[in-house]
Order: C-alpha cells, then structure tokens, then sequence
C-alpha cells in the first residue's frame, strides 16, 4: 500500500513574478522554512437555476477561483528577508558586497593587499568603508575586519600586508561592508549643535549611510575602537548626514563630548528598507513528496497581505504571513514546471527571546525593569483587496490600501511612565533588535519611529499574581522622516 501523504514531507518554496499570477519561464524557486501552512485553492461554484420539470439539478457551474492562505515560521537571520520587503513594499538598500559565484568570480585574486575583482564592483567600496572577510581557502584570510584604503573598478586595496596570497579565491568567498573606521583621532563624539559624529578627514557622505539608519558606534572587541567614555558606544539613529557631521536624533543615555584621542574609531552600519508602494508577487510551489511519483501545486498571483511578528517571555520568536493571490495551477500530470531550478534556504538558527534579544526600545530607552517586557507583537497590514473582472476566472490583480503598522507591547506594571503614555496620548517610539548571540551576530533591526498608545490599562487578575499593562499602539508616519517603519540588516555586530 503507497504512504499516505505526511505534513512532515510538504515543501514549499516560492518564485517572484514579473507579472502578476504569471510564472516566469524557467523559474527559480527559494525554499521556504516554515512551521505550518494554511494555503488554499477557493474555487467559486453557482447552482445552475434551470427549472426542471423532474425537480432535479443538472450542473455546478465554476465562475471563479482565488488563492490565499498563511505559513508560519521561526524567525531567523535572512529567513524573513524577502518577507519583509514584501510585507513594507519597500527595497533593500544594500551595503556593497562581492562574494564568489565560483573559482575566481568575480574576486580572481587576492595579493597581501589587493583584492581583483571584475569590473566595476571594486568601485561601490570606497577609502573609510569597514569590510568583514570571510570564505577564503587560507583561514587567516576569513573573519578580517579592516578598513578600505582605495579602489578602482577591478581593485580593492587595504593596508600592507593585509592577507595570506590566494591566486583564485574559491566559490563563497567574500567581501563585505560592515560599517565604517576613521584614522587615529579622525572621529570625536560631540555635543554642541546636537548629538553627532564629526570628523575632519572621513567624508561620511561616501558611505552610504541613510537618514533614520542606527549605527553602532564603537568596537569593544578591539582595543582602541572605541570611545573611552562607555557611554557613547552605543546604537544611534541617524537624522542628517553631512561629509564632516554624522547627527543623531537617538543616543545612548549618557552621551557626552570625547575627542576620540588616539581612537581608530569603528561604527557598524547595515542593510536598511523603508515601507514603499511596489507589490510583489509570488508563485509559491507545494510538493507532496510523499507521493509516487512527486505531485506539484502553484499558486499563483500570491501577494503578501499581512505579516505579524511575536515575541513572548521564555520562547521562539515567530511569524505570521499571509497572502491573497490569483488563482491554483495544477499541471496534469501533476509534474514540476519545466525548467525549475532551486535555491536553499538560509541556514542561519533560529532566534529566541531571551539570549537573542539585543534591545526593546520605547521612547528611546531601553525597557528594563522595573517594566520588563513579558510579550510584544508588531503586525503591517496592507489592506490588499482582490481584483476580479469579466473574461477571468482568476483575479486579475491585487488592489493596494493602507499600509497599516499596529502592535502590542506587555509589560510589567512597575512604574506608571508607559501608562501615561497611553492616558496622554503622547507621541513616542518603538524599536526591536534582534540577533545572534555568536557568531559574527548578525541581527535584525524594527524600528516605528512614531507611534501612539492606542490603548492599555493595568490589568488584575487575581490573587498572587503580578499586576501587567498590556498595552496597544498604532504607528503613524514619521513627520521628519517621511516613512512609518524601517528595518536595518546588520552582518556583523561586536560583543561590545
């Protein structure tokens, strides 16, 4: 007797299109890590209205189909990438990187200074970019974190004697912005005219460095990376970027003026995306790989909708989403689309909620006691609509609505300041980091630059049982910063 079908052998993966509920010839399909999934096929059915002298039936017409469903997942480092620039219908805004697609590409050498590269990828890097290292035959090559000191279209030059000689570096093989490193003394912390980063050589005009970015200034790992006042080694959120003037409008507590004597100071910057207006569709594959031969189900069209992100105390971090799309392609047989080919899933691990959280921040600060956080949930709502129209069974497309940012924020009720905050009405921030803890820690983080409480009051539940404020919020956009949420990608972060 054939197996029967087990949810422990269902596969998912998906496959952008270009247009929408139209899988691209030759697709190539990301695998999809997942906790459960909730995906459907509705096709949509009428009853014939025929009058019948034997009172009978005679047909259930088909008249249209749509798509949508969920899948569940565990939040892990570059798992929810593609998600979250979906879910925000923005666009990643990358740091420059090169990495190995083979034996010698596009990095073709290495000299103890030198990386040869193919055109014109050694130009995005520039004198003063932090680059991390990693994939190279020779292991002292592999987790280097050393600062740029020119480049041309096919080279990247660092400081003498930088690496171990490699004639053709191997496939994964990579260069990496990390951040950015001044020379000794170059970079002071300052305080007149507003918090900020003033040098007098380094332009930070050439590091692609975006306003409502964080930065993590200083390297506690190095000696001399830092700033000898603790106090402004920290995360800061970036509000004007000038070539000689690096402002903040988000510092540590703390921060004060330090001329960073004899520091070679170095700030680790990242990835960064904003919520935008551009949809993205998918074509999201299920295999039955439990049947004999492999059976194959599209679904087409497939447009995320919602994503939600929770947290709760002593647990995984995890994620909803959800999508609305066009229409279920079964080919018959039920066989692979020609021409498919796969990618693998990141392999990164998944991130828990209390050795993985690096920051809860609320107007600012970081939330400690006596307000610990006991759950927190973000949720962005797109308020897509399904398009139908005549001469088409499937939808035709998905109409955009609000992009709608809420969430949810437990807390202790140790003391009343996040209480006012919702009986005042009062505008303040939230933002989450999340990440690995070894490593090279690369993390993720959410920021609502703007949000109001929406509602919350201390809850009593009982006897012998702690008082908690289960408080809700709405983010609005950002006046200043024209956008309602961002999400920085950092790869690499210090202990310290």
């Amino acid at each position: 007797m054939a197996d029967l079908q087990s949810t422990n052998r269902v596969a998912l993966a998906r496959c952008r299109e270009t247009t929408f509920g139209v899988t691209p010839a030759n697709p190539v399909f990301k695998a999809i890590r997942q906790t459960q999934s909730g995906l459907n096929a509705n096709p949509k059915t009428k009853v014939t209205s025929e009058i019948r002298g034997d009172r009978q039936v005679t047909d259930l017409i088909l008249v249209g189909q749509d798509a949508n469903g969920n899948i569940g997942g565990e939040l892990a480092f570059q798992v929810a990438d593609d998600d979250l620039e979906e879910a925000l219908q923005g666009t990643w805004s990358n740091s420059p990187s090169i990495i190995n697609t083979g034996a010698g590409t596009p990095i073709s050498a290495l000299s103890a200074t030198t990386a040869t590269v193919t055109t014109p990828l050694g130009s995005q890097f520039v004198a003063g970019m932090l680059v991390l290292t990693g994939g190279f035959t020779a292991s002292a090559n592999d987790g280097l974190l050393i600062g740029v000191s020119s480049s041309t279209a096919t080279t990247v030059v660092f400081p003498a004697s930088t690496f171990t000689v490699d004639a053709a570096p191997v496939a994964g093989a990579f260069l990496r912005q990390v951040g950015f490193v001044g020379a000794a003394t170059d970079i002071a912390a300052v305080t007149s005219g507003g918090n900020a980063l003033t040098s007098t050589t380094l332009d930070f005009t050439t590091l692609g460095i975006q306003v409502g970015e964080w930065v993590k200034v200083g390297d506690g790992d190095h000696a001399g990376c830092s700033f000898a006042t603790a106090a402004d080694n920290g995360y800061c959120r970036v509000s004007v970027v000038a070539a000689h003037r690096l402002s903040f409008d988000r510092v540590p507590t703390g921060w004060v003026a330090d001329a960073g004597t004899g520091v070679t100071l170095r700030c680790f910057t990242g990835d960064f995306l904003t919520n935008g207006s551009t949809k993205r569709p998918n074509t999201i594959e299920r295999q039955y790989l439990d049947h004999s031969p492999v059976t194959y189900e599209y679904l087409r069209g497939m447009t995320l909708n919602t994503l939600q992100i929770d947290g709760k105390q002593q647990d995984i971090a995890t994620y909803t989403k959800t999508y609305m799309g066009r229409d279920a392609y079964l080919p018959s047989p039920m066989v692979r689309i020609s021409g498919a080919t796969d990618v693998a899933a990141p392999t990164y691990g998944v991130l828990n909620t209390s050795s993985n959280v690096g920051r809860i921040g609320f107007d600012g600060s970081t939330i400690t006691g006596p307000n610990f956080v006991l759950s927190t949930s973000i949720v962005i709502n797109n308020n897509l609509r399904s398009q139908s129209a005549i001469g088409s069974v499937g939808a035709v497309g998905t109409g955009n609505g609000e992009f709608n940012v809420t969430g949810r924020l437990e807390t202790y009720f140790g003391d009343p300041s996040v209480y006012q905050k919702v009986i005042n009405n009062t505008l303040t921030s939230y933002d989450l980091r999340v990440g690995r803890a070894d490593g090279n820690r690369e993390s993720l983080l959410i920021d609502l630059p703007s949000i109001k409480m929406s509602g919350g009051a201390p809850s009593v539940s009982g006897k012998n049982q702690d008082v908690t404020l289960p408080g809700a919020f709405q983010a609005i956009m950002d006046a200043v910063k024209g956008y309602t949420m961002s999400v920085g990608r950092f790869w690499y972060l210090p202990i310290v």
